[in-house]
C-alpha cells in the first residue's frame, strides 16, 4: 500500500507543480505588478488566479484533471488526500496550502456521469446545457449527465445571485387589507422559496389608498413616504417631514408608490407651502390637511364618434386633443374658478361613449361652482372644432364603488361615495340603464346597492350619480363577476398495484385556492400559483392491493378568499393486480376494448375529451378542451369595455401566436378565438377603429385561417354544433372593417390584404396578396369608402356548401380568393375577374356569402350575381353582382345548374300532362269492352291509377315551381301543401308501377293459380294508396316541428339539408325500380326459355329483337328510367342529367304510346267506338306468315300462340283471356 500511495503522490504533486508552472509563465510580467486583484472563470479557463492588492504573495488557484483507473476507487482517492498535510512546500518559495476532490467523472450504463463534491456545485446553465441529472436547487445541480469541455464545480459560495424588486397591485377592502398587514406582520419571510433558483427575500406593504369624501387618499407603509414633487403634484393630506410626506390626495395614474425612506434624499429646494397671508401679517404656516391641494377627475363629452387614435398617446389625434383641452381648460377655469391651481390639468383618457374626455384638475377648495366655467370651457372648444354642449361635464371617480372580488352566488354591496354625506338623491345605473329596487335582486338601501345571488349576467358598468358643484357626480366601476371555478381532476381510473406513487391533479380557475382530502403532507403537494393546478403524489403500499382490489377516493375542493367552498369533484383510484386488460396506460388507467371514457382535460385546459380503447391503446375521438389562457379571455371578453379593446385584442393575438400549434389542431380553441374575435367586432361598433387594431385583428385571423388549420376546419364545418363558426369568423372581420376609420390604409398579412380607400369616380383596382383579383366599380356618385379584405386561404374555412347542399362537396371548392367588399354607400353594380387555382376544375358559379342561409348557419348564394366569361373558362372567371358582401366563385368537375334542364323539365312535363289527359279520355271510352276478364280487368285499372297519379303530381310540380321563384325564400304554408300532394302522388305513381310489375310476374310464373278480382282490387288499392299516405303523413309529423319539411329556397320539395326528409321519396322510389328491374328479367328470362323461333314472323324471328321491344315497352310503364335518378347523384356529365330530364318529364307522353296507342286490341276498339275504322291499322303485307300488324307488338302474337294450349285446360279463363293476360306486356 505504501508503494501505492507514493506513486500517487508523486503523481498529484508533479501535476500540481506543472500547472503552477505554466501559470507562472504565462502571468511572469505581472508579478511585478501591484495593486491589481485578477479572477479567470472557471468557465473559461482552467485557473484562476488571486492577487491581493497592496500584499506581497501571490495566491494561485490550479485545477488538474486527472484520469486513474477503475482500481482507485473514490472514497480510497478521498483517503489519501485527506491523509495528506498541508501546506506542501515546493521550490521557489511556493506552497500548495489545500488541496479538494472537485468533481468526480465515471461512466455508467447511459453514459457518462459528472458528480461534485461537498461544498463545489455546478452553475444553473450547465445543468440546463447537458442536462442535471437530480433536482436544480437555489440555481445549481450536483450532478449533470455529460462530462463538460473545460468546465468545472466552483464553491457554492460563489455562486452568483440578484436582487428584483416586485410590484404587487392588489384590490381588496380596508378588512382585507387588515388581514394582510397583519399576516404580513406575523408571518416570516425570510426566505420563502419559489422555486429551485427563485427565493422572496423581504414582503413590505408601501402604500394603501382608500376613498374618502373628496376622493382617493394614498397612505404610505412603515418606512415608506412620497416624494417632495408628488406630495405636492396631488397635495399632501399630512405633514411635510424631511422633504417628504406619507399621505397624498390622490390615485396617482403613472403607477407611482411610496418609495423606502433610505432612497430618498432631502431636498432643500422643497418647501412648505405658504398660505395666502393677510395685510396686517406676514407669517407662514405648514399647511393643515384641511388646505391641501384636492385633484378631482372632470369627464367632458365630445359630440363625435369615437376614434381608437385616441387611445394611443403617440397618435396626431390624441396629441391635438390634448393640447386643445388642456389649454382651454387651463385658461376658461384659471379665469373662472378660484379656487384652480394654475396648469394643474392633467390628460388622463379619451374613452368610448360618443367621445369622453377625462382629464384631473387640482383645486383648494372642495366646494366650487362649476356651472359658468363649463359654459365658458363648452364655448371655447367648441371654437376649436371640438363639440362640446355645457351639460356634458361631470365630476367622475373610477372604481369607487367596490373594493373586493366577488364571487358567484354570492351579494354584492356597492356603495356610493359621496362628496357630501348629507347628500340623498342618488340614481343608480348598469351599464348607463337605471336600477330601481325590485325587492329581489336589486336592493336600495340609503347609499348602498345591493345585488343579489351573483352571476355572468350581472358583470356590466355600475354607477352612482349625484349632483354636487352644480354638475353631475358620478361613482363607477366595471364589476366582473368571478368564472366559477370549472374544477378539472384525474379521472376515476382502475391502476394496476405496484409500487409506483401516483400523481394526482386537480385544477381550478386562478382566482380559487384547492384544498384536498384527505389532506396531503408537504412534501407530497405541488401548487402552481399560475394556473392553481395542485399536484398531490400519493405513495402506494403493495400489501394494500397484492391480495384484492383496493378503491382509493380523493376529493378536490375551490374555495374563495373567504374560505367559502364552491365546487367539489370526488374522484376513485383502484388499484387492481389484474393484468387481462386490453388498454392501460397511466393517465386513462385500464379498459376493455371500445371502451370510452369522458376524461379531464390536462391542467393547461379546461372541458373534457372523449378516448377510446383501440387496438391496445387509448385514442382521443372527441377533444373539447380549451386551453386555460384562453378561457380566461374568453371570460374577460364578457365585461369588455370598447376602452380596452386595443389592450384586449393584443391579448389575443399574443395568446394565439404563443400557442399557434395546439390551437390551429384544436376545434375548441378555434370556436374559442373565433369566439373572442366576435366580442372585440361587438364592442368596436361602438367607435372607430384604427389601422393599428385592425391589423392586430388580422394577425389573429391569420393564425387561425392558416393552411395548417385546415384539417380543424374540415371537422368544423362537417359538425352540427359548429357548422357556423366560419361564417362566424367571417362576419366578425367584415364588421371590424365596417367600423373603421376614414383615413386610407392598406395592410398586408400571411394570408391576407386590407385596402382601405375613398373615391368619388369609378373605382378599379387589383388585389390579393399575389395580385389574383381584379374588382371593377363603374359607377360612384358621391363621396364613398371603400374597404376590401382579401383573403387568400379561406377556400377550407369556408366550406362550399349552398342553399341545395349543406356538407362538403367533393366535387365542388372554392377557386379562387375570398373577397370582401365593404362600403358606405349603395353600389349597384361591381365586378370580379378571379383568377383560378386549380386549372382542372369547371363550371364556374359567381356566389357571395349568405349569412342568413341554412337556417343562419351561411353558405354560398348566387343571388343578384352573374357570370360574365364562358362556362368552361379555367384561368380566369369575371362575375358581375349587384350588392357588395364577401364573394368569391365555386366551380366543380360537374355543373351544378344549367338552364337548358329547365327548359326540358317544364316543356316535357307540359305535353306529359296533355298525354295523360288523353290516356284518361281513351280509358274511359274503351273501359266496358276492355275489361270483361280479370287479369285486363288488372291491367286497365293499373294503367289509369298510374296515369291519374303522375298527372296530379305533375300538376303540383308545376304549382309549386309557380309559388316560388329561383333563389326565393320558399313561403312555408303553400309551399308544404304542395310539396305534399307531391310527395304522396309520386309515390302512388311508384307503387302502382310496382303493382303492374307484380302482376305481369303473376301471371307469367303462375299459370294456372288464380285470385278473385275483389282481393286484388283490396291489395291494390292498399298498396298504391296506402303506403304513399302513410309515408307522406309520418314525412311531415317527423320534420315539421323542425321547420325542416320543405327546403329554404328556389323550389317546393322536401328539405335536405337540415332533416333528410328527401330520404322519405328517393328509397321508396329507388327501392321499387330495383324491384321492377328484377321483375323484367325474370319476364325476359321466361320468353327466352319458351322459345320465340317456331312460331314467329319471319321479321321477328331475332330473339334479340323481340327483347329489345319488350324492355322498350315495359321501362316507362315500370318506371325503369328514373334509375338514372342515381346517375345524376354520382356524376355531373350534363348529358346524363339531360337524359334523366327527358325520360322522366314525358313519362306522360310513354304511357300514352306504349301502353294505350300501341296496343293493337285498344286501336280496333277506340275506332270501333268512334266509328273509324282507319285509326285501326289495316296495311297489310303478303309474307309467309300472313297479315301482320305494324304496331310492333307482333311478340305478343307469339307468345299467345305458343302458350294457348296452357291455358286452354284452365276453367276459369278463356282463350282470349290467356291472350289478354300476355297482352299486359304490350305497355
Amino acid at each position: 500500500m505504501a508503494f501505492q500511495w507514493g506513486k500517487f503522490k508523486y503523481l498529484l504533486v508533479l501535476a500540481t507543480v506543472f500547472f503552477i508552472l505554466l501559470i507562472l509563465m504565462e502571468d511572469k510580467h505581472e508579478e511585478h505588478t501591484s495593486n491589481v486583484t485578477e479572477e479567470n472563470s472557471y468557465t473559461k479557463k482552467l485557473n484562476r488566479l488571486r492577487k491581493s492588492v497592496g500584499a506581497s504573495p501571490v495566491q494561485y488557484v490550479a485545477v488538474a484533471e486527472l484520469t486513474v483507473p477503475l482500481s482507485f476507487s473514490q472514497d480510497y482517492i478521498k483517503g489519501l488526500i485527506n491523509q495528506m498535510t498541508v501546506p506542501i512546500s515546493l521550490q521557489n518559495s511556493t506552497d500548495i496550502i489545500d488541496i479538494n476532490i472537485t468533481a468526480v467523472c465515471h461512466q455508467t450504463q447511459t453514459g457518462q456521469q459528472c458528480i461534485c463534491q461537498n461544498q463545489y456545485v455546478w452553475a444553473n446553465n450547465i445543468c440546463l446545457t447537458y442536462p442535471a441529472c437530480n433536482y436544480l436547487y437555489a440555481g445549481a445541480c450536483d450532478c449533470i449527465s455529460a462530462k463538460p469541455t473545460r468546465q468545472m464545480c466552483i464553491p457554492r459560495s460563489e455562486l452568483p445571485t440578484f436582487t428584483f424588486t416586485i410590484r404587487i397591485d392588489v384590490n381588496a377592502d380596508a378588512t382585507l387589507i387588515n388581514l394582510y398587514k397583519s399576516y404580513l406582520h406575523n408571518s416570516v419571510y425570510a426566505p420563502y422559496p419559489l422555486s429551485t433558483i427563485m427565493e422572496v427575500s423581504k414582503v413590505d406593504l408601501t402604500t394603501e389608498c382608500q376613498l374618502n369624501s373628496g376622493g382617493y387618499q394614498c397612505k404610505c407603509g412603515d418606512q415608506y413616504s412620497w416624494p417632495c414633487d408628488t406630495c405636492f403634484s396631488y397635495g399632501y393630506c399630512d405633514n411635510i417631514t424631511n422633504a417628504t410626506c406619507g399621505c397624498i390626495n390622490g390615485f396617482p395614474k403613472d403607477g407611482q408608490f411610496c418609495q423606502p425612506r433610505t432612497e430618498l434624499t432631502n431636498a432643500s429646494s422643497c418647501e412648505p407651502v405658504t398660505s395666502t397671508a393677510s395685510p396686517t401679517t406676514a407669517e407662514t404656516s405648514t399647511p393643515s390637511p384641511t388646505t391641501a391641494v384636492i385633484r378631482r377627475t372632470i369627464s367632458m363629452t365630445i359630440n363625435e364618434e369615437f376614434n381608437s387614435a385616441l387611445t394611443d398617446k403617440t397618435s396626431e389625434k390624441y396629441n391635438l386633443y390634448s393640447k386643445i383641452i388642456k389649454s382651454s381648460v387651463n385658461s376658461v377655469y384659471e379665469n373662472t374658478l378660484t379656487s384652480y391651481k394654475p396648469n394643474s390639468v392633467e390628460i388622463i383618457q379619451f374613452r368610448p361613449g360618443s367621445v369622453i374626455a377625462d382629464f384631473q384638475i387640482a383645486t383648494s377648495s372642495k366646494t366650487l361652482d362649476f356651472s359658468k366655467a363649463n359654459r365658458n370651457l363648452a364655448s371655447n372648444l367648441t371654437d376649436q372644432k371640438i363639440l362640446v354642449s355645457a351639460d356634458s361635464f361631470a365630476e367622475t371617480v373610477d372604481n369607487g364603488i367596490f373594493q373586493k372580488r366577488i364571487y358567484p352566488g354570492k351579494n354584492m354591496n356597492l356603495t356610493c361615495n359621496t362628496p357630501d354625506p348629507n347628500i340623498t338623491e342618488i340614481t343608480w345605473s348598469k351599464n348607463g340603464q337605471n336600477i330601481k329596487d325590485d325587492g329581489v335582486k336589486y336592493q336600495i338601501n340609503d347609499k348602498m346597492l345591493t345585488v343579489t345571488n351573483t352571476n355572468d349576467n350581472d358583470n356590466g358598468k355600475y354607477a352612482c350619480n349625484v349632483t354636487f358643484n352644480s354638475i353631475p357626480y358620478i361613482n363607477f366601476q366595471t364589476m366582473s363577476i368571478e368564472p366559477a371555478p370549472r374544477l378539472t381532476t384525474t379521472d376515476s381510473i382502475i391502476l394496476k398495484c405496484t409500487d409506483t406513487p401516483i400523481n394526482l391533479k386537480c385544477c381550478a380557475h386562478s382566482s380559487y385556492n384547492v384544498l384536498w382530502s384527505p389532506k396531503p403532507a408537504n412534501e407530497q403537494l405541488v401548487t402552481a400559483q399560475s394556473t392553481k393546478c395542485s399536484t398531490f403524489t400519493h405513495n402506494v403500499s403493495l400489501v394494500d392491493c397484492s391480495n384484492s382490489d383496493k378503491t382509493l377516493t380523493f376529493t378536490c375542493e375551490a374555495r374563495d378568499d373567504t374560505d367559502t367552498s364552491h365546487e367539489s369533484k370526488s374522484f376513485t383510484i383502484t388499484l387492481t393486480s389484474k393484468k387481462d386488460f386490453p388498454c392501460f396506460s397511466t393517465q386513462y388507467g385500464a379498459g376493455q376494448l371500445d371502451e370510452r371514457k369522458a376524461v379531464a382535460c390536462d391542467g393547461n385546459s379546461v372541458g373534457n375529451k372523449t378516448v377510446q380503447c383501440t387496438n391496445s391503446d387509448w385514442k382521443t375521438v372527441e377533444d373539447n378542451c380549451v386551453l386555460r389562457v384562453l378561457q380566461g379571455l374568453v371570460d374577460q371578453a364578457v365585461n369588455l369595455q370598447a376602452e380596452d379593446v386595443p389592450t384586449f385584442i393584443k391579448k389575443v393575438l399574443n395568446t394565439t401566436t404563443n400557442n399557434a400549434g395546439e390551437i390551429r389542431n384544436s376545434t375548441a380553441n378555434i370556436v374559442a378565438v373565433v369566439s373572442l374575435l366576435n366580442s372585440t367586432a361587438i364592442v368596436s361598433q361602438s367607435f372607430k377603429v384604427d389601422q393599428s387594431i385592425m391589423e392586430t385583428f388580422l394577425k389573429t385571423v391569420d393564425v387561425i385561417g392558416s393552411v395548417s388549420a385546415n384539417q380543424t376546419w374540415l371537422k368544423l364545418n362537417t359538425r352540427n354544433t359548429t357548422q357556423q363558426t366560419s361564417s362566424l369568423l367571417l362576419k366578425s372581420t367584415e364588421e371590424m372593417g365596417k367600423a373603421l376609420t376614414n383615413e386610407n390604409f392598406s395592410i398586408t398579412t400571411d394570408i391576407i390584404q386590407l385596402n382601405r380607400t375613398s373615391t368619388n369616380g369609378s373605382f378599379s383596382g387589383i388585389i390579393g396578396t399575389n395580385s389574383t383579383t381584379q374588382i371593377v366599380i363603374p359607377d360612384i356618385t358621391a363621396n364613398t369608402s371603400i374597404t376590401t379584405i382579401v383573403f387568400s386561404s379561406f377556400s377550407t374555412v369556408l366550406p362550399a356548401r349552398n342553399i341545395t347542399y349543406n356538407g362538403s362537396q367533393e366535387k365542388t371548392s372554392i377557386n379562387a380568393d375570398v373577397v370582401a367588399v365593404i362600403v358606405n354607400k349603395t353600389i349597384q353594380n361591381i365586378s370580379f375577374t378571379f383568377n383560378t387555382k386549380n386549372k382542372s376544375l369547371l363550371n364556374p358559379q359567381c356566389v357571395f356569402w349568405n349569412f342568413s342561409l341554412l337556417d343562419g348557419i351561411g353558405g354560398w348564394d348566387s343571388t343578384g350575381c352573374e357570370l360574365k366569361t364562358d362556362v368552361n373558362s379555367t384561368d380566369q372567371v369575371t362575375c358581375e353582382c349587384n350588392h357588395t358582401t364577401s364573394f368569391s366563385i365555386l366551380m366543380s368537375t360537374f355543373p351544378v345548374d344549367n338552364v337548358i334542364l329547365d327548359y326540358i323539365t317544364y316543356i316535357g312535363v307540359g305535353i306529359s300532362i296533355i298525354c295523360l289527359i288523353l290516356s284518361l279520355i281513351i280509358e274511359g271510352i274503351i273501359w266496358k269492352s276492355m275489361t270483361r276478364n280479370d287479369t285486363s280487368y288488372m291491367r286497365h285499372v293499373s294503367i289509369v291509377n298510374i296515369a291519374l297519379s303522375l298527372l296530379i303530381a305533375d300538376v303540383c310540380f308545376l304549382i309549386g315551381a309557380g309559388i316560388v321563384e329561383k333563389g326565393e325564400l320558399a313561403p312555408v304554408g303553400p309551399c308544404s301543401t304542395a310539396t305534399f300532394f307531391m310527395h304522396f302522388f309520386y309515390l302512388a305513381l311508384f307503387f302502382w308501377m310496382l303493382l303492374s310489375a307484380l302482376l305481369l310476374l303473376y301471371r307469367t310464373v303462375v299459370v294456372f293459380a288464380g285470385m278473385s278480382k275483389t282481393k286484388m282490387m283490396i291489395i291494390a288499392f292498399t298498396v298504391g294508396y296506402g303506403a304513399p299516405l302513410l309515408i307522406a303523413v309520418i314525412t311531415v309529423a317527423a320534420t315539421a316541428g323542425q321547420q325542416g319539411y320543405i327546403v329554404e329556397r328556389s323550389a317546393c320539395w322536401l328539405n335536405w339539408d337540415k332533416t333528410k326528409a328527401f330520404l322519405a321519396f328517393v328509397i321508396p322510389a329507388l327501392t321499387i325500380v330495383v324491384i321492377n328491374l328484377v321483375v323484367l328479367i325474370v319476364v325476359l328470362w321466361k320468353m327466352l326459355r319458351r322459345g320465340v323461333g317456331a312460331t314467329t314472323q319471319p321479321d321477328e324471328k331475332h330473339t334479340i329483337v323481340v327483347i329489345a321491344r319488350c324492355v322498350a315497352i315495359l321501362t316507362p310503364l315500370f318506371g325503369l328510367t328514373w334509375g338514372f335518378g342515381i346517375g345524376t347523384m354520382v356524376s355531373g356529365l350534363l348529358g346524363i342529367h339531360i337524359v334523366f330530364a327527358i325520360l322522366n318529364s314525358l313519362q306522360g307522353f310513354f304511357i300514352l304510346v306504349f301502353a294505350i296507342l300501341l296496343d293493337r286490341k285498344i286501336r280496333e276498339e277506340l275506332a270501333g267506338k268512334l266509328r273509324i275504322r282507319n285509326l285501326s291499322s289495316n296495311r297489310t303485307r303478303t309474307t309467309s306468315a300472313g297479315p301482320s300488324s305494324s304496331s310492333g307488338t307482333g311478340f305478343m302474337e307469339m307468345f299467345r300462340r305458343r302458350n294457348i294450349y296452357h291455358v286452354a285446360d284452365n276453367s276459369r279463363f278463356t282463350a282470349d283471356s290467356s291472350q289478354n293476360s300476355y297482352s299486359f306486356i304490350n305497355t
